[in-house]
């Protein structure tokens, strides 16, 4: 994907098309906005950041006249820390979201996503973990070639553990999960129910795959058998066992970022030199506006980019800086300050340029290698495909599906590009492509054909196929469809913003959250607070009670005063145990306290805890008890999201309808009419994935809505599902057999109706029909 970055930062640049670059994407550099404007104009772009305060003509004004051309390509706005005039100003414009400098790059990175994801990798029906197979479809388990004799709940709580298979379940939550609301057990129950399904997995050979995590809860752990080393297939076929694959995301952000560091250290320090110029001036009394202006816009570009080199004191030091240069009439009143000011500055960039040098020698990090496998007698698409990609993707190829299947019993491919036209027996890949994406974790296939046929499309997409590419087909197009795919194996971590004044804590926490699949965002300064908060969007907060310019309290105070906030949790860090204190954090709006110093396994119960809690009361109030599916109000407003959204795509509505359920209940019971609609909601999520919508309106009645597809494409990928739930037997507690009549309508938007409630009604009048 191709992306357009305006700004006029030399440094700011380099650091953004580095990193961008590195997620693959195509990235060019206009340096004002009338050469901005120009690119558009000559080149189609996915999504174009813009920057603010840029010279011929600013960013507002671009993003306006932009989006009064026509241009509909999503727009990124960076902006200062406090010009939420520009961001409302920019949103106004038309762009479509925002970020705050001094720009966080993994933040960053998400909003780009955000604006160019194209759907998500869908849910694997079979699980297996090192030997272990879960099958939904027929309810069986084995553990290599043995099958396990499981009870219900044994078999439930196994799918549960598997499907998360790096989360601790406290004893309430696994309640939460697979008991209802009406009839919770023991929580002695679910110790029994653990030891059970300990036994059983211990005698077919899993020994100790339940752990118990102390003072926390149960999670799966496996038999951690020895690694495959995979070899490094260079361009020479020569095999380089001494390449270790260890590296991580955070090493090479710290080399990317030491290595610009090293290169920029020139451009930094000339920009201090112009402060230290300023302060010569103020001595000498030769200050003139000229020099304040220099002075101004150094301090504003030093603000926009140390806090990128892990320097937040220099940002800040910076932006008061630019703030009392900003003021040139009363420069002289406000002189003592200044100098302190860039006296400070100095000494922090002194020292880190002594440090950071340093550490460039001492660390030596090797970078990330995605794995391409190409399944196609013609060797050309391996050389043109590597031209595309950076050095260090490994492309390999194959000819045949044997060749395959013995490749991926020592390594794991990220994508694999299959071209079907030289396969002969059809029925032998489609099996192979459904083994692909059952496996853990499963592994998409790109396909290359010759036929064009809905036929062959939904074909590949019910056997888990990620895209379909008709030939003749580049190298570039197909790219352009791998490079998304790729993006899209990154693991979903828990947001936790961590406010303390104390950068020892804040650092602290990380390596004991992290391994829990929690993300840390450590502040230390609270006046930086509301920003964070609102770009990083966290999941659960945690503030120390005391700190300098705001108290925890009084941030928690403010947090609550947020209707979007109401709900957020909020842990407190406090050093002491006295009642008013503990009283202050209840009455502010905190859910939970913990003293220092920390006990790690208390502190992850308690943040685990408020999260089950959170997510519970969340479920309850946007799912429908019943089914787990979307209820009427929260899958009515997500439809009415995408039909804002649609712009020029197509939407489809389906209501799938169960006229005899009234019958059912009055017949059978209710219990049996609750069966039958918790069945129908299984085999619609198994079936449906990837829906943008799937929800549950009450009276039998189901809804699906999906993007992108026409009518005829949606209703083709609706039949086979019917058909199996028409086809569905059902058993009453009088051994009585029964099947259930479905009705179903497909309507788009906006033929059939612009509104939710239009496209509801329109389809309600065709079924009325049939």
């Amino acid at each position: 994907m191709r992306i357009l970055i305006i700004e006029d930062d030399e440094v700011l640049i380099d650091i953004l098309m580095q990193s961008l670059n590195k997620q693959h994407y195509v990235v060019d550099n206009a340096v004002d906005g009338l050469m901005g404007w120009e690119y558009v104009q000559g080149t189609t772009y996915d999504l174009i950041i813009i920057d603010v305060g840029l010279p011929k003509l600013d960013g507002i004004s671009l993003c306006q006249k932009l989006r009064a051309s026509g241009c509909y390509t999503p727009i990124l706005l960076m902006t200062a820390k406090d010009g939420s005039s520009d961001r409302i100003r920019g949103l106004d414009a038309g762009a479509d979201d925002y970020v705050v400098k001094p720009l966080d790059l993994d933040e960053l990175q998400a909003r780009v996503r955000a604006l160019l994801r194209r759907g998500e990798v869908p849910r694997t029906p079979v699980l297996e973990i090192s030997g272990l197979r879960l099958d939904p479809t027929s309810c069986q388990v084995t553990y290599k070639s043995q099958e396990l004799d499981l009870t219900p709940k044994e078999y439930s709580l196994l799918e549960l553990l598997m499907r998360n298979p790096s989360r601790v379940f406290s004893r309430s939550n696994i309640i939460e999960h697979l008991w209802s609301y009406e009839d919770p057990p023991q929580e002695e129950t679910v110790k029994s129910h653990i030891k059970w399904l300990r036994s059983k997995l211990k005698a077919v050979g899993a020994v100790d795959w339940i752990e118990n995590v102390y003072g926390v809860g149960y999670r799966l752990k496996p038999d951690q058998s020895p690694l495959i080393q995979t070899e490094v297939i260079t361009d020479s076929n020569a095999i380089n066992k001494d390449y270790a694959l260890t590296d991580t995301v955070v090493q090479q952000f710290r080399k990317s970022m030491r290595g610009l560091w090293q290169k920029y250290q020139g451009v930094i320090h000339h920009r201090l030199e112009v402060l230290l110029s300023i302060s010569n001036a103020i001595r000498q009394n030769t200050l003139t506006p000229e020099l304040i202006g220099s002075g101004q816009q150094a301090a504003h570009k030093l603000a926009g980019v140390l806090g990128m080199f892990d320097l937040e004191t220099g940002t800040a030091i910076s932006q008061n800086i630019e703030n009392l240069l900003s003021y040139p009439r009363n420069i002289h009143e406000k002189s003592e300050k200044l100098l302190i000011q860039i006296h400070q500055l100095e000494q922090l960039l002194n020292a880190a340029f002594d440090h950071l040098q340093k550490s460039v020698h001492s660390h030596i990090y090797h970078s990330s290698i995605h794995r391409l496998l190409i399944v196609d007698p013609d060797l050309k698409l391996q050389s043109q495909l590597q031209c595309l990609t950076s050095p260090d993707t490994i492309i390999e190829q194959l000819a045949s599906i044997n060749d395959v299947n013995l490749y991926l019993q020592n390594k794991l491919p990220d994508l694999v590009i299959f071209n079907v036209d030289d396969i002969d027996n059809k029925k032998a890949y489609l099996t192979w492509l459904i083994n692909l994406s059952q496996r853990t974790p499963p592994i998409p296939v790109i396909f290359l054909a010759h036929d064009d046929g809905i036929l062959d499309r939904v074909t590949v997409a019910r056997a888990g196929g990620r895209g379909f590419l008709v030939k003749p087909v580049t190298a570039e197009q197909i790219w352009q469809v791998a490079l998304p795919i790729l993006q899209q194996k990154i693991k979903k971590l828990i947001n936790i913003l961590v406010v303390d004044d104390d950068p020892l804590i804040t650092n602290t926490l990380c390596p004991i959250l992290e391994p829990w699949g929690m993300k840390v965002t450590g502040l230390n300064d609270p006046l930086r607070f509301w920003d964070v908060l609102q770009s990083l969007q966290p999941d659960l907060l945690i503030l120390d009670v005391e700190m300098p310019q705001f108290s925890g309290i009084e941030l928690c105070q403010a947090v609550r005063t947020a209707p979007q906030w109401q709900g957020l949790p909020i842990l407190f860090l406090t050093a002491h145990r006295d009642i008013e204190t503990v009283q202050q954090v209840f009455t502010a709006g905190g859910d939970d306290y913990i003293v220092k110093p920390i006990v790690h396994a208390e502190l992850i119960n308690r943040i685990l805890h408020r999260l089950e809690r959170n997510n519970l009361l969340l479920t309850l109030s946007r799912r429908d008890t019943l089914t787990g599916l979307l209820n009427q109000l929260s899958s009515s407003r997500e439809l009415q999201n995408m039909l804002q959204q649609a712009e020029h795509k197509k939407v489809c509505f389906a209501l799938l309808a169960m006229p005899e359920l009234s019958q059912i209940n009055v017949h059978y019971s209710h219990e049996v009419g609750n069966q039958v609609l918790q069945t129908w909601s299984r085999m619609l999520q198994a079936a449906f994935p990837n829906a943008e919508v799937l929800g549950y309106w009450g009276n039998g009645e189901f809804v699906i809505g999906t993007s992108g597809l026409t009518k005829i494409e949606f209703r083709d990928l609706l039949a086979d599902i019917l058909t199996n739930m028409r086809q569905k037997i059902f058993t009453a507690a009088n051994q009585e057999r029964f099947q259930v009549i479905c009705q179903w309508v497909v309507v788009e938007y906006p033929r059939d109706g612009e509104t939710v409630q239009s496209l509801y009604q329109a389809a309600h009048q065709l079924l009325s029909y049939t």
